[in-house]
């Protein structure tokens, strides 16, 4: 792939030590970028930064993305230490395979705290900061396919997604009169590291989700961050408010599986979306 034309921004991701989020991170600082990886892991945060400062200026700052005061911070020190923000990337996420019966309060509202009031915050104080110095910059959310479908055991994971689309088209209208456009991706089941071993998601459940795809494999996190690079580049200058759909074509037409008990039997009680 050609490499993307040279930007200079800066950019956080949240979630970004591993998996999409570290793709993310390494698409930015490709195409000459700088770039900031929130996570809560601090130690692993710290190592994928340094791993890939090679490829540019790549900082770490650990941040519970549900912890107001630790989002309020992630946006001073990457104003103070890099003197800008341009993008923002809603990345970080958990994931929770129950049955409603099953949820107890503190899962469901973990769930929401890290899936949608951390995406509230991230967004509502880099926006703070963007119209404070007047920068027209781009915020994407990482949503999911479950924010259009409801499942068996994924009440939490799927409420969370399609609040966080909701919440994608009002900041849309609310920021873009400012020159702030906010997008949203939704991606299908992609092969991270965290979902290769047997005991997180079977290979007779990736082999039964494979077979409901037109294009007949698994997304790679690559793809998602290529779709985060168009969406924060002049080639999406006039779209807003948009969930762009990268899963495969899962969500074209074939949809039958959705909410099949079998299907989504083999999901892990909890693991990285």
């Amino acid at each position: 792939m050609a490499s993307p034309p040279a930007t200079d921004k800066i950019a956080i991701v949240t979630g970004g030590a591993t998996g999409i989020g570290r793709a993310i991170a390494e698409a930015y600082l490709r195409r000459g970028d700088t770039v900031v990886i929130a996570d809560i892991n601090a130690p692993l945060a710290a190592e994928t930064a340094s791993e890939l400062a090679k490829l540019g200026r790549c900082l770490s700052i650990a941040t519970d993305v549900s912890d107001e005061a630790a989002v309020s911070d992630l946006v001073r020190r990457t104003r103070a230490e890099l003197g800008g923000l341009d993008y923002l990337v809603n990345n970080a996420g958990i994931h929770l395979h129950k049955l409603i019966v099953d949820t107890e309060l503190a899962e469901w509202n973990r769930q929401l705290e890290v899936q949608l009031t951390g995406p509230f915050l991230c967004a509502r104080d880099v926006a703070r900061d963007m119209l404070r110095h007047g920068t027209r910059g781009a915020i994407v959310n990482i949503v999911s396919v479950a924010a259009r479908m409801g499942r068996v055991k994924g009440a939490a994971h799927s409420a969370s997604k399609a609040g966080l689309v909701m919440l994608t088209q009002t900041l849309a209208m609310e920021l873009g009169g400012h020159g702030i456009r906010v997008n949203a991706i939704a991606p299908g089941l992609v092969d991270t590291e965290s979902q290769r071993a047997e005991e997180v998601i079977s290979t007779a459940y990736k082999q039964s989700y494979i077979k409901e795809l037109p294009l007949g494999r698994l997304g790679e996190p690559s793809e998602i961050a290529d779709a985060v690079m168009f969406l924060c580049s002049d080639a999406a200058r006039w779209i807003t408010g948009h969930t762009l759909f990268v899963d495969g074509g899962f969500m074209a037409g074939n949809l039958s599986l959705q909410g099949n008990t079998d299907f989504f039997a083999e999901l892990p009680l909890q693991g990285r979306t």
